[in-house]
């Protein structure tokens, strides 16, 4: 009997212990510590809104901020290169820049500005007519100082807008540091003055690359160094410095660089075009096959492309076509056009 009361009394405290651990527990009161330590809700950040420039630059297909920036005409400034005239000035401002031989086994430049201004260029030297060809073609007012006979002549033929120091266009002063003809300047300011009062500025440049939208590299060869032998004694070199994406020009294995700013000629393209040349006269003037068509290459983001190059008239535009006949797209930036004799010895490499 005392047996079946112990194990009633088990079985009764087995049930509570049951009853008790099925009963709802009661949450936790918020004492004054849990409630400071609640948690935040997680804000995201808001997206970085980066401005996109409306107004795009025809020439190198940068942006910029105002309408006004771009309404422009190019300006073609003829610009020394004898041994005597270097550094020169005013160069890194230049949105284009061609080199072409003139006589005397030397090149010379035609630096292309559009709203960049540049407070000093030059020295400024004397007209060609293949160099009025591109000048034509990008509908830019062209500043020099004398010419070839046949230039001066074109110019007047072709009804140029053309800014002459001999003909005593008042955008030119001379230095005292150099001596002449290596001392001849101007500026885009007294430029820009002069045409507005001439009346021949226009508020329009054409477009004249086709540009990819982000910076890109194009299949193709080994385009990290290319060297134009011009000359025994003249040897242009585009190195390319794969962290900044452009390519530092070097004279005769030296960096090319800015009289004024100090700074290194760079640009983002380089365009190669190969032409026929020809010896005129005595004084050793050049007939330059640029109508027509011709081989050439490109070089970009460190890669060589081999591309054809056409110009169906003096105004008309070159176009830059790949072997397969489709127009080359090029970075963003600036280009340096280089017209080289076909004959002309041209290394790649690293």
């Amino acid at each position: 009997m005392k047996t079946s009361w112990k194990l009633l009394l088990i079985i009764i405290a087995i049930a509570a212990m049951l009853v008790s651990a099925c009963q709802p527990k009661e949450e936790p009161k918020e004492t004054e510590e849990t409630i400071n330590v609640k948690e935040e809700p997680i804000v995201e950040p808001e997206p970085e809104i980066v401005p996109v420039n409306k107004y795009i630059c025809p020439l190198t297909g940068i942006g910029v901020e105002q309408e006004a920036d771009i309404k422009y005409r190019p300006v073609a400034v003829m610009i020394d290169n004898e041994r005597s005239a270097r550094p020169q000035s005013g160069i890194t401002e230049a949105d284009i820049v061609f080199e072409m031989p003139v006589e005397g086994n030397i090149t010379r430049y035609m630096a292309v500005y559009h709203h960049t201004p540049s407070e000093k260029i030059g020295p400024v030297r004397s007209a060609r007519p293949y160099f009025i060809d591109k000048a034509l073609e990008l509908g830019a007012i062209y500043v020099h100082c004398g010419g070839s006979p046949q230039a001066l002549k074109d110019i007047k033929d072709l009804k140029v807008d053309a800014f002459d120091d001999l003909a005593g266009t008042p955008v030119y002063w001379r230095s005292t540091d150099r001596k002449m003809p290596h001392n001849l300047y101007t500026n885009t300011k007294f430029i820009r003055e002069v045409a507005q009062t001439k009346k021949i500025e226009k508020d329009t440049a054409p477009k004249y690359f086709k540009f990819s939208d982000e910076f890109f590299i194009p299949e193709g060869g080994n385009g990290q160094k290319v060297v134009i032998n011009y000359d025994k004694n003249y040897k242009v070199s585009y190195i390319y410095n794969n962290d900044e994406k452009v390519y530092y020009r070097q004279i005769n294995g030296d960096n090319m660089k800015d009289k004024e700013n100090k700074m290194d000629i760079k640009t983002t393209n380089i365009m190669i075009e190969k032409v026929g040349i020809k010896v005129l006269d005595s004084a050793g003037r050049l007939a330059v096959s640029n109508i027509g068509k011709g081989r050439g290459y490109l070089l970009t983001g460190g890669k060589l492309v081999e591309i054809e190059w056409s110009k169906s008239s003096r105004s008309g535009k070159t176009t830059y076509n790949n072997l397969k006949g489709e127009e080359i797209v090029i970075n963003k930036g600036i280009t340096w056009i280089q017209v080289v004799p076909d004959y002309t010895k041209i290394e790649f490499g690293e």
